[in-house]
Formats: C-alpha cells, sequence, structure tokens
C-alpha cells in the first residue's frame, strides 16, 4: 500500500508507543451506526483480515481512522416532507408556517433515519516515530481536522502541529520556475504546475503535460503570478505535485515497486517498509528544499 496524498503535522508531545497507541485506539472502535445516528466515528484496524489496530515496523506505525455516515440525500428529505406538509394542510385548512414545517422535516429525518444505508469511509495515517511526525493520506482538508480532532481525544498527552517551513512552498516553487531557479538537485520539475495572480481575480494559468519552460514561466511571474502548485520528481524515485500549503499530492513510485510473487500479507508489509523508508526521506528532503522546518 502506497500514500498518495500528504499531510504532515509536528508530534510534540505525548510518549506513545505501539502498545499504549494500540491500547488507546482499541478502546474507541468504530461502531455501527445507531438507529437514530447519522454518524459514527472511531477507529478501524488497517487490514480487515488482521486484528489489530496498529500495523508497526519499527519506528513506522500505521493506524485508520473510520467514519460512518448514514446516506439520507436533502432531496429525499424534502420530496417525503413536502408530501407530508401536503396532507396536513389539506387536513388542517390552511398554509404550514415556518415552525410547523421545520417540524415536519424534523419528523421525517426521524422516520427515514433507521432505513437509510450506512457508508464507510477509511483514512490511513503513519506515525514516524523517528522523525515525530504524522503523516495522513487524505488532500481534505476536513478530513485532516477530524482524524486530528478524535486522535488527540484518543491518545492520552498527544498534541500535535502542522508541520511548516521556514520559506513558503510558493515563494520556493515561484523562485524554482524562473531562470536562475535554485532547485536542490535532488529534485526535478515534472510538467504540470499552476500560477496565481495575487489582484482579488486571481487570475490563473494551469500547465498539463507540458513542459515548462524558464522563460515563459518566468514572464507569467514578472507580471505578478507566484506557483501554488507543481509537479516534481524525487531522486528519479518518487512523483508528486507540491501545493502551496505543502500538501504532497498525486505521489507515484516510479520504479521502486516491482512484481513480486509474494503473499498478500508479505507484499504488505514489503510495501509498508519501503514506502515508509522513501517518504520519510522525501519529506525530509522538502522541508530542507524550503529553508529547514519552521518550529517558532
Amino acid at each position: 500500500m502506497w500514500f498518495r496524498n500528504i499531510q504532515a503535522y509536528r508530534i510534540t508531545s505525548g510518549n506513545i508507543t505501539p502498545d499504549s497507541l494500540e491500547e488507546a485506539l482499541s478502546q474507541h472502535a468504530l461502531q455501527p451506526c445507531m438507529q437514530m445516528e447519522l454518524q459514527s466515528r472511531g477507529w478501524l484496524t488497517p487490514r480487515d483480515e488482521q486484528p489489530n489496530f496498529v500495523h508497526a515496523y519499527g519506528q513506522h506505525w500505521l493506524i485508520a481512522f473510520g467514519v460512518e455516515k448514514k446516506l439520507l440525500p436533502a432531496g429525499v428529505i424534502n420530496q417525503h416532507a413536502k408530501n407530508r406538509i401536503v396532507q396536513i394542510e389539506q387536513m388542517q385548512g390552511y398554509k404550514a408556517g415556518k415552525k410547523q414545517v421545520r417540524d415536519i422535516k424534523e419528523a421525517t429525518i426521524v422516520e427515514l433515519l433507521p432505513r437509510a444505508f450506512a457508508q464507510r469511509h477509511k483514512t490511513y495515517a503513519w506515525i514516524d516515530a523517528l522523525n515525530n511526525r504524522l503523516i495522513l493520506d487524505t488532500s481534505s482538508s476536513h478530513k485532516a481536522e477530524e482524524f486530528i480532532e478524535v486522535l488527540v481525544k484518543t491518545v492520552p498527552g498527544i498534541t500535535l502541529a502542522p508541520l511548516e517551513t521556514k520559506i513558503s512552498p510558493s515563494s520556493a516553487m515561484t523562485r524554482w520556475l524562473t531562470v536562475d531557479g535554485d532547485l536542490p538537485s535532488i529534485f526535478t520539475i515534472d510538467r504540470d504546475c499552476e500560477l496565481q495572480g495575487m489582484s482579488d481575480e486571481k487570475e490563473t494559468i494551469r500547465y498539463s503535460h507540458h513542459v515548462l519552460e524558464a522563460e515563459e514561466t518566468a514572464r507569467h511571474i514578472r507580471a505578478g503570478k507566484k506557483a501554488i502548485k507543481l509537479a516534481m520528481t524525487w531522486d528519479s524515485k518518487i512523483s508528486f505535485v507540491l501545493q502551496d500549503n505543502l500538501q504532497l499530492r498525486r505521489i507515484a513510485p516510479q520504479d521502486i515497486l516491482k512484481e513480486s510473487t509474494e503473499s498478500a500479507e508479505e507484499l504488505f508489509v514489503s510495501d509498508f517498509t519501503i514506502m515508509t523508508g522513501e517518504l520519510s526521506q522525501l519529506i525530509t528532503d522538502v522541508v530542507d528544499a524550503l529553508g529547514g522546518e519552521d518550529r517558532s
């Protein structure tokens, strides 16, 4: 398994071990939604066929957060409520007031909830205990915030802060796209980027599968635009898109993973070992390219 996105956090406090983490997560496992619940949150095992809530390899630990939501579309609620409002108005002989309509909608939700289908979503995270980092595999800020909120409530003493760098990603990417850009040699620039104006209109230029000529991108930069996304490759091993909020997206290993005759369990362990080793160094090199970590 490979993460396709990275949102990184620094673990600022908390004495965590795989055993203490296993105990804490197991006590807050995801439970199915009750009849009258719209949502349930909790922890899942990273692998469905394994009982452990923590998959540990050395100082790298994989965990999984789950959210179960009842599928109750607004359109369905509104249609049922509308039918009921029509019936009630016919019975009482006058139009329903705002409070009555609101009460009918609430009663409709109560009626429909037990019959609603439930859908589960799993979000993976990996704790890099060597570097005191938590790495989330999601591009959604909402899912990341939800994950962190529940983790802090679940694991006693743990505190986290978003990983930040001394140089903003946007400033560095903008500089790298100029003729005299000082991109570290371990990185190469690929063929996708996004430039955005700094005016209120935020005019945007997107390059997709396009060779990025320094003279051309520099001309846009001189006209007042800055880079907010840039596709790159690290050490000829991993391609990704760096975002202006320090997220890494569209992560893809390049010829690192080979065809294997290993069992599913052996392959999972092998992939996790390779992924954590490579991505931990990638994150470190990205941080170094952005002037180092800002812990102020």
